[in-house]
């Protein structure tokens, strides 16, 4: 859809602002680039509102939307990028995520119908050995079979070779960066404490 009804969307939303959270630009930016919704989603950051944006898997100019949302987007980069794996392709960019703290959601269930485990896997997995904020998200589950949190943490576990450390960290940094408030991240992250601790000392059976 374009600019002019993202606003509208959006003004229309204002009325109800005490009951969300955040902003978000999603679907396929095929000749659409981020920029093109630059005033809206500086009016969303002079809200108070925290911003997302999509930047699909080998799409066309990536790199340059990659860098839009990192950098430009509310001026100063958004608070989350969905997708954007390719960004592995680039150090210097990736160097710019981590500092800003910025957090990455990816969805590998959703990768695999249309791209060679060989090309997911290992961007995913430098992501994390970056120590980059990456973690599991769901993408469309609805839309297509088997592609919820639990289905892409099990690929990670057994297509990816993330252990079972490595993919409770990805649950941490699922916390880290989602848009709770402290005290609702300060209980999750407790949880995934109790979580650990049950496992390590065979209190836990799957």
């Amino acid at each position: 859809m374009p600019p002019e009804s993202a606003m509208l969307q959006y003004e229309e939303a204002l009325a109800y602002k005490d009951m969300i959270i955040g902003i978000g630009l999603d679907g396929d930016e095929l000749d659409h680039p981020p920029m093109l919704f630059a005033e809206l989603f500086q009016r969303a950051r002079e809200d108070g509102f925290k911003i997302t944006s999509h930047c699909d898997f080998n799409q066309k100019n990536t790199y340059e939307h990659i860098r839009q949302v990192a950098t430009k987007i509310g001026r100063t980069g958004v608070d989350r990028i969905d997708h954007g794996l390719n960004v592995t392709d680039d150090d210097k960019l990736m160097g710019i995520i981590k500092e800003k703290g910025i957090g990455m959601t990816v969805c590998p269930c959703a990768y695999i119908r249309h791209t060679p485990v060989e090309d997911i896997f290992p961007r995913i997995r430098k992501l994390f050995d970056a120590g980059i904020k990456v973690t599991v998200a769901s993408d469309d589950p609805a839309y297509m079979e088997d592609n919820w949190v639990l289905q892409g943490l099990l690929m990670m576990r057994y297509k990816g070779g993330f252990t079972d450390e490595e993919v409770l960290m990805l649950q941490r940094n699922a916390v880290a960066i989602c848009w709770g408030t402290d005290e609702v991240k300060n209980e999750l992250m407790k949880k995934l404490d109790e979580f650990e601790g049950s496992r390590r000392y065979g209190k836990f059976t799957s």
